[in-house]
């Protein structure tokens, strides 16, 4: 059994400037660094932001882009372990990719997104892993945004018995509609607020969660959940017990938690599913496979995506 001090960082990020992104994430990252955290999660699409046209295509990266070189020179100089997503464009693809970098500055491993989520399948693909990075801190697991509510994780998660689980968000706030109904906004929610407890009590590991904040509008018809509205905030730390050991609200920040490695508190069954699910989620969820069927086909066939990947990941 050992004790780790860990970070979760809550920021709004500009689309489409990685450089102000990176420079407002390393003065948050300075904070937790000063408070001895010694991992520390920044949310999904940190440096990209999360616009979804065909303009988030000019925010990829190559394999060793800004992004991988801004983690570890940090990392280095500050001797943390850090983790975040970016998009990454490598071949005639755009993935979403979780790069964890060690407090050495050397690269641990890297993740990618295996299902983007409803309107996220028009601009990039998913790649099935394991989804396990190991560390210096023992085997992290990492569920992006999306995959969190999704049944494979977890049982991914357990069977390859990970010690920490990272979570990174860009999640926004769903808004009342004809498809998605106020009752199930307020179902949503309150499982957003309380999935980082909810998987550690399932698996008996530490759950660091960090989300977005600040104002999200989503260009796409196909996603009348998620029009006008802001990100959801609430990143969050909770132990192997479940106790939540903090939580921001909607505001700009970072949150620090001290957890315990305890191998004796892992559960030792399969967690119980619901589906598709990981949760007993509104049936009005289902509606975002239509997006996805229509976007990966999209995607599929995009002429011009695929020349945007080829000219961005040529330049690695």
């Amino acid at each position: 059994m050992k004790r780790l001090r860990v970070a979760a960082i809550q920021m709004e990020s500009v689309n489409a400037n990685i450089p102000h992104n990176l420079d407002k994430a390393s003065e948050l990252i300075n904070t937790a660094a000063k408070k001895n955290a010694k991992l520390i999660l920044l949310p999904e699409f940190m440096p990209t932001g999360y616009i979804f046209s065909r303009e988030i295509w000019d925010s990829a990266e190559p394999k060793n882009g800004p992004t991988v070189t801004w983690l570890k020179n940090i990392s280095k100089k500050i001797k943390v372990c850090l983790g975040t997503t970016f998009l990454e464009a490598d071949g005639e693809n755009f993935y979403n990719t979780f790069i964890l970098v060690s407090s050495q500055g050397a690269e641990a491993g890297r993740i990618r997104k295996q299902i983007p989520a409803g309107f996220e399948t028009y601009f990039m693909a998913g790649e099935q892993g394991s989804h396990v990075i190991n560390s210096e801190f023992g085997k992290i697991g990492v569920g992006i945004c999306y995959e969190n509510q999704l049944s494979f994780l977890p049982k991914l998660l357990f069977q390859q018995s990970i010690d920490i689980h990272l979570m990174p968000h860009s999640a926004p706030t769903p808004m009342s509609n004809i498809f998605f109904p106020e009752r199930s906004v307020e179902l949503f929610i309150n499982n957003f607020k309380n999935i980082s407890n909810y998987y550690s009590k399932i698996l008996g590991v530490p759950s660091i969660l960090s989300n977005k904040c600040g104002k999200f509008k989503s260009p796409l018809p196909g996603m009348p959940m998620f029009q006008e509205t802001e990100f959801m905030g609430h990143s969050a730390i909770a132990d192997s017990d479940g106790s939540i050991k903090a939580q921001m609200g909607y505001e700009e920040g970072c949150i620090i938690g001290d957890v315990t490695l305890d191998p004796s508190k892992k559960i030792k069954h399969i967690p119980d599913m619901y589906g598709r699910w990981s949760w007993d989620a509104p049936f009005a969820l289902n509606f975002i496979r239509m997006t996805e069927i229509q976007g990966k086909l999209n995607y599929k066939f995009n002429r011009t995506r695929k020349i945007r990947a080829l000219d961005i990941s040529s330049d690695n």
